[in-house]
């Protein structure tokens, strides 16, 4: 038997110029062209037994092309350039509001001057908006530190490695100078220079393949009819306006294929339709534009069928045969092969590996393989054997972040084991594997859904996503209404329109919706939302029509434009529960702060219910407490979790393993010394301060005292929680960075009693 296993890396930024001003106001096609997008394909080269297929947004295409070749530009970038001693208040708020962007663990503390600057921002902050300034405050040559190590840290470790300069840097760690910043600046744009390159290697030279998505990143069922929500889950709400434009969806397609031609010399001949998106129609259009196969994701394919991907503890599949193989869409304009990807597989890569070691996080994937080829193996009939494909889909960028070295370890050593694993397990691109399949099995019916949840409620459920889908509508209705009479009329300049239209496009892309609602969160919400809005202003003004006042008005919500999402304020007052594992009394938490878990700053998102229902936080003069409580259907059928408490800045970690069958655990409370991330014994540390109390039952509760974690005299204590099925999927809260508590100080009850 054969078994292919094909990865595919979606890489994809959203289009961030604004047209107001021109500029790009985000900067992470920058940031992650000089990290993931040059290095990957880097890395894959080394390892020519494996073959990957990659996608590429158009529109993150065309931004690279424009740094590049035309000097682009983002505010972030614009900042960084300018003189310390130049700065404006404003600008010096800026930086430090922004260049902390970055995963803490693994891409500030490891620079003890990052990491001196990140402790002591808020105090900075706090300086700032004093009339004097204070103490706490930035001087130039911290300004300069921060500005060069923000973009310093973004360079994966290869380029820093292979570049004398860049290592030096690296190596220096402060007292940078204005022209060793701009080193750092210029040599962005030339590592920028080589991100297209590299994916022409890798598909001419490499025998990887390139596959694309439409051009910016909408969701093309919606763009079509947008009551293709109701098809994807019955009785979804929808927005006020239809929105119907099929020809915007073919576009879209068109549009980012020309963009693929002009970059690659050839069309792509796969697609990743946006968020994994399909429908009858998507997959039709998808035929009649060129494509030769499409993937999503293995809800849709569960749905296709009726029936449920089931799986044993480990996460393999009960009954693979069915599951393994691309399945062609059969329409009125033909047939497209679709893949379904595996997304636990999918999801230990992008999720789960960050935390382990890279040769158990390898080997553990191997495993994984192994087992699955074993099952195929042993019910496959003879008609099948040579149809067995398991498709491996997830971002190409942001998982990379929470490696400690950008995953250079894991995937070198993942992709070397792969490619000793003999002649019956092949990784190969999705092309090859559609070659050597021959027939393609039809699917029963073709579903409608995205890959999350198998519907379309991120981007079309909430009451912000139907103000920006309302919005858009009425925008797209006044230029098909323009179009048809400006030529009559002759007071429309056609460039105009086409301009409208390009604008409008933008407006479609998914991105804008994906941080609308309550599902996902970034601190730069605010600009995602400015973006959308300034791009059907700028249609309205490209038609010759003065826009509305309505869309000067912020469509997200205004309580959640806050700079600290993750920010746990401190309780109405001491509180002093029984450390006894049950919910004793109503009164004994009820004081505490309740952090109920989201997704956060997640760029990426994660289906299926969470392991950690919510935890509480509180304190007494001598012990700060903690209770967490699991979801109960999440962990109905888990035998064991492991959660741990990781205290960042104080190098101190709390980690238990819940019994859940038999309701017993254990625990430990360690030091954390600083090479390796190795964990040491209490003894003659400031752990033997007092005695650390836990307790689990139907939840787990814990104290901690004040003087064990040296916090007496803080203001806030860093902390985040990882809590995970035993030696498999978890959870990391939040998502980026970490919680933030007020602790109660000196005057907590003096404070309280006047509140």
């Amino acid at each position: 038997m054969k078994l292919r296993v094909c990865f595919l890396w979606h890489m994809h930024q959203p289009y961030y110029k604004d047209p107001e001003t021109g500029s790009y106001i985000l900067p992470w096609v920058r940031l992650h062209a000089i990290k993931d997008y040059a290095a990957l394909p880097v890395i894959f080269r080394g390892h020519p037994g494996v073959r990957h297929t990659v996608n590429l947004v158009p529109s993150l295409l065309v931004q690279v092309q424009d740094y590049v070749e035309n000097g682009a530009d983002d505010v972030f970038l614009s900042v960084s350039r300018k003189n310390a001693l130049d700065l404006t208040k404003e600008e010096n708020e800026f930086l430090l509001r922004n260049f902390f962007s970055a995963y803490a663990p693994t891409m500030i503390l490891p620079q003890p001057r990052y990491a001196d600057l990140y402790r002591r921002h808020e105090a900075a902050l706090r300086s700032l908006t004093r009339k004097n300034g204070g103490p706490g405050g930035y001087g130039a040559s911290e300004y300069t530190d921060l500005a060069t190590l923000f973009n310093l840290t973004w360079f994966h470790p290869l380029f820093r490695v292979e570049n004398p300069e860049l290592s030096r840097l690296w190596r220096k760690g402060s007292g940078y100078t204005e022209r060793e910043k701009h080193y750092v600046l210029d040599h962005q744009i030339e590592v920028m220079g080589r991100v297209i390159d590299e994916y022409r290697k890798l598909s001419r030279e490499d025998g990887g393949e390139l596959s694309s998505s439409p051009m910016y990143h909408p969701i093309l069922p919606l763009l079509i009819d947008n009551r293709s929500a109701l098809d994807a889950l019955p009785g979804a709400a929808l927005p006020g306006l239809p929105f119907s434009w099929p020809a915007d969806a073919r576009t879209q397609l068109e549009r980012g294929r020309g963009v693929f031609r002009d970059l690659f010399g050839a069309d792509p001949v796969g697609l990743w339709p946006s968020e994994g998106s399909i429908s009858p129609a998507t997959l039709e259009m998808a035929c009649e534009t060129g494509f030769r196969w499409a993937a999503t994701d293995e809800i849709l394919l569960a749905r296709a069928f009726g029936k449920t991907v089931m799986r044993d503890p480990e996460g393999i599949p009960l009954d693979p045969d069915w599951f393994y193989r691309p399945y062609a869409a059969v329409t009125e304009s033909g047939s497209i092969p679709v893949f379904f990807r595996d997304h636990h597989l999918s999801d230990l890569i992008g999720f789960e590996y960050s935390r382990w070691d890279a040769h158990d996080a390898a080997n553990n994937f191997i495993h994984n393989i192994k087992r699955i080829y074993d099952r195929l193996a042993s019910m496959t009939s003879g008609i099948s054997v040579n149809e067995c494909v398991i498709p491996i889909i997830l971002d190409g960028e942001n998982a990379w972040e929470y490696f400690h070295d950008s995953g250079v370890a894991f995937l070198n050593i993942l992709l070397s084991k792969l490619g000793q694993l003999g002649t019956n397990i092949e990784f190969i691109t999705l092309s090859n594997a559609l070659e050597r399949i021959g027939e393609v099995r039809e699917l029963p019916v073709v579903p409608t859904g995205s890959w999350i949840d198998g519907t379309f409620r991120i981007w079309i459920g909430h009451q912000e996503d139907h103000a920006a889908w309302e919005m858009l509508s009425r925008a797209r209705a006044l230029l098909d209404s323009r179009e048809k009479t400006s030529p009559k009329e002759g007071n429309v300049d056609p460039s105009s329109l086409e301009k409208a239209r390009e604008y409008l496009m933008v407006a479609e892309g998914s991105d804008w919706c994906w941080w609308y609602g309550d599902d996902h969160y970034t601190p730069h919400g605010p600009e995602f939302d400015r973006l959308f809005r300034n791009n059907i202003k700028a249609a309205y003004k490209e038609m010759g029509i003065t826009p509305p006042d309505s869309i000067d008005i912020p469509i997200i919500r205004s309580e959640r434009i806050v700079q600290d999402r993750n920010v746990i304020p401190a309780p109405r007052s001491y509180i002093q529960p029984r450390i006894d594992g049950e919910v004793t009394s109503y009164f004994e938490w009820n004081s505490a702060m309740k952090v109920v878990p989201a997704p956060a700053f997640g760029t990426m998102h994660r289906a299926g219910r969470l392991l950690l229902s919510c935890f509480y936080y509180g304190f007494s003069v001598d012990e700060i407490f903690f209770r967490f409580d699991l979801d109960n259907v999440a962990v109905e059928n888990v035998h064991e979790i492991e959660l741990e408490i990781l205290f960042q800045l104080k190098s101190v970690k709390f980690s238990s393993t819940l019994d859940l069958m038999n309701k017993r655990f254990n625990h430990s409370f360690l030091k954390i010394e600083e090479s390796g991330g190795r964990t040491s014994s209490p003894e003659g540390s400031s752990m033997r301060t007092g005695t650390l109390r836990a307790a689990y039952g139907k939840v787990l509760e814990l104290a901690i005292p004040i003087d064990a974690l040296d916090c007496r005299n803080d203001v806030r204590l860093e902390f985040f929680v990882t809590i995970q099925i035993a030696e498999s999927f978890g959870e990391r809260w939040p998502i980026y960075g970490t919680f933030s508590a007020e602790l109660p100080g000196k005057d907590f009850a003096e404070r309280m009693w006047h509140v």
